[in-house]
C-alpha cells in the first residue's frame, strides 16, 4: 500500500470524535468530476421532469422508520449537558421547535424577520435555454420548511419560501428577485452559473446557505456558508490518491473530456491540476459539445491512443453517449470515473456499457436508508411535498442546507439578524447534517476530506469503497490539495 494513504480514517457519519479517528486496514468524494464544481442534477426533458426522473439513485420516498412527533427519522436524545429528551433527526438535535417564551420583535431593521415569521428564498434552475435543471432542490427546500414548521418552525417563528427559478443563464435577475422581496436569507439554493449573481448577493446584505456552490465566485464569496464547502482553491484528492493505488499503470494513460462551458472547462483545469500533482499523465484532452450527437471520434482516438483512466465533465445525458459509443468502438478503459451528479437511473440507460464506471458520491446512497435515519427523515419529509420529482443526491444537501441555518438561526434566539445568523454560521465546525453527507467544516469553508466511491454493477448502483453502509473514507490531511490558484475568487463585501 502506498504511503500516502496507508495512515487515513473511516468516517462514520455523526459518530463520535473517538468513533470517527478509529484506523482502517485497507484504502477504504464531492463531486469532483461534475459539471458543476460540486455536483449538477443531470440534463432532464420536460417529459422526464413530470415522470419523476432525477439525479438521486431512483429511490421512493417513504416514512417507513424512526420514531418521534414529526415522521420517519426522528428519535429521541438527550440535550447537551442538560440531561433533556430532545427530538433528534439522524445523529444531531432538531433546530427546529416552538418558542419557550413569549416571542418578541425582532431587532429594528431587521428585514424578512416578523415576531413570528422567517421569510426564506430558494434559487435553482428549473428551466433556460439548456434544459439542465438541479432537481429536486426546490421541493427539497419546501420539504425543510414544512418539516420545520411541523416542531413549530425555529423558536416559534413559522418560515415562509419564495421559490425563484434562475433558469440556468439568469441568476443576477434571480438573486435580485430575492433581494427585492425582502428575504431574510437565501438557504437550499444551487444553480449552475452562480457566479452571475454573486456580488448582487453580497451587495443586498443577504446571507445565504447553499445546497451547493459551482464557481469560484460563489464559492469563496462573503456572506455565503454552505454544508458542503467546496472552495475552488484546494481540492479533494482522496479519490485521486485511491485510484494511484488502485490502477496505478492506468492513470498514467488519462483522459479528461468536458463540455464546452466555462463552468465545465474550469472544473476541468482544477481536476487535472490536482491529480496531475499525484502522478496522473493526461495524455488525451478534449472539450466537446455541451449536447453532442455522438461521441464515436472521441472513443476511436482514445483507443487508438491506448487510454485506461477515463472521465468526463459533462450531464449525465452526454455520458450515456459516451459510454455506448466507447463500447460500439470496442473501447473499454480499465477506470471510468465520474462524478456525484451521475448518481442518476439515467446512467444505468446505458446498459452494458456502464458496467464498471466508478461514481463518487457526497450523501448517504438512497439505497442505504434503512441504515439512516438522517435520510430517513429527508425521505419522509420529501414525500409530503407530493413532487413528481424524485428525490435527489443535491436535494439531499438542500435539505442539509435548511438544517444549518435553523442550527445558526436558533442560537441567534431573539437577537435574529442576518449577521448574527453569518456569526453563527461561521462558528460551526464540524457538519455531516445528521449523517445525511459526508462530514465538513462549514464554518471555515474548507474543502471536504472523505470520499466514497459506488461502482456500476450488473446495473445497480452498488457501494465500492469504504464498503460499510453510510461510512466514508477521510484524512483532513493527505486529502486535501491547494491548487494555488484561486479561479477570480469570490465576491467581496464592500468596506464599510
Amino acid at each position: 500500500m502506498s504511503s500516502e494513504i496507508r495512515e487515513h480514517v473511516r468516517y462514520i457519519p455523526g459518530a463520535s470524535k473517538g468513533t470517527k479517528s478509529v484506523k482502517t486496514r485497507g484504502i477504504a468524494l464531492f463531486c469532483v468530476l461534475a459539471l458543476v464544481a460540486a455536483g449538477c442534477g443531470s440534463r432532464l426533458s420536460d417529459d422526464e421532469l413530470s415522470s419523476g426522473a432525477g439525479s438521486g439513485g431512483g429511490a421512493t420516498a417513504t416514512t417507513a422508520g424512526g420514531t418521534g412527533s414529526n415522521g420517519a427519522g426522528i428519535t429521541q436524545g438527550t440535550g447537551a449537558g442538560k440531561g433533556k429528551a430532545v427530538d433528534m433527526i439522524g445523529t444531531i438535535p432538531v433546530p427546529c421547535g416552538k418558542a419557550t417564551g413569549a416571542l418578541k420583535a425582532p431587532p429594528a431593521g431587521t428585514i424578512g424577520v416578523t415576531k413570528d415569521t422567517i421569510k426564506l428564498a430558494v434559487i435553482s434552475d428549473k428551466s433556460g435555454q439548456i434544459k439542465v435543471p438541479t432537481a429536486s432542490i426546490e421541493e427539497s427546500a419546501q420539504a425543510f420548511v414544512d418539516w420545520c414548521n411541523g416542531f413549530g418552525g425555529i423558536n416559534g417563528r413559522k418560515l415562509s419560501l419564495t421559490k425563484i427559478d434562475s433558469k440556468l443563464f439568469q441568476h443576477l435577475e434571480a438573486t435580485k428577485e430575492a433581494c427585492n422581496d425582502q428575504v431574510f436569507a437565501i438557504v437550499g439554493s444551487g444553480s449552475v452559473t452562480d457566479n452571475q449573481g454573486a456580488q448582487a448577493m453580497v451587495d443586498c446584505n443577504l446571507i445565504e446557505v447553499p445546497a451547493y456552490t459551482a464557481t469560484a465566485a460563489k464559492a469563496l464569496s462573503d456572506r455565503m456558508v454552505q454544508p458542503v464547502p467546496n472552495p475552488s482553491n484546494h481540492f479533494n484528492i482522496g479519490p485521486a490518491l485511491y485510484l494511484k493505488e488502485k490502477y496505478p499503470k492506468a492513470i498514467k494513460k488519462a483522459a479528461i473530456l468536458w463540455g464546452d462551458i466555462d463552468t465545465a472547462k474550469i472544473q476541468a483545469d482544477r481536476v487535472k491540476a490536482a491529480y496531475e500533482a499525484q502522478g496522473f499523465k493526461f495524455v488525451y484532452e478534449k472539450a466537446t459539445q455541451v449536447i453532442q450527437e455522438s461521441y464515436a471520434a472521441e472513443a476511436k482516438a482514445m483507443k487508438d491512443k491506448g487510454i485506461e483512466y477515463v472521465t468526463f465533465v459533462n450531464t449525465t445525458q452526454e455520458a450515456v453517449k459516451l459510454l455506448k459509443d466507447m463500447n460500439t468502438q470496442g473501447f473499454d478503459p480499465q477506470v471510468k470515473d465520474f462524478g456525484a451528479q451521475y448518481y442518476d437511473p439515467e446512467l444505468l440507460g446505458a446498459g452494458a456499457a456502464a458496467e464498471g464506471s466508478l461514481v463518487q458520491l457526497n450523501t448517504v446512497p438512497f439505497e442505504e436508508e434503512k441504515q439512516s435515519p438522517g435520510l430517513q427523515a429527508y425521505l419522509a419529509a420529501y414525500a409530503k411535498v407530493g413532487s413528481k420529482i424524485k428525490p435527489t443526491s443535491l436535494g439531499v444537501q438542500s435539505f442539509s442546507a435548511g438544517l444549518l441555518f435553523a442550527t445558526a438561526a436558533k442560537a441567534a434566539g431573539d437577537n435574529i439578524t442576518r449577521d448574527n445568523v453569518l456569526a453563527e454560521l461561521k462558528k460551526i465546525k464540524e457538519w455531516d447534517g445528521g449523517g445525511l453527507h459526508l462530514p465538513g467544516d462549514p464554518g471555515d469553508n474548507l474543502v471536504g476530506h472523505c470520499f466514497m466511491y459506488m461502482v456500476v454493477k450488473d446495473g445497480k448502483f452498488v457501494r465500492l469503497e469504504p464498503k460499510k453502509p453510510t461510512e466514508f473514507t477521510c484524512d483532513a490531511k493527505r486529502f486535501d490539495y491547494d491548487l494555488k490558484n484561486d479561479y477570480g475568487g469570490g465576491a467581496k463585501a464592500k468596506a464599510k
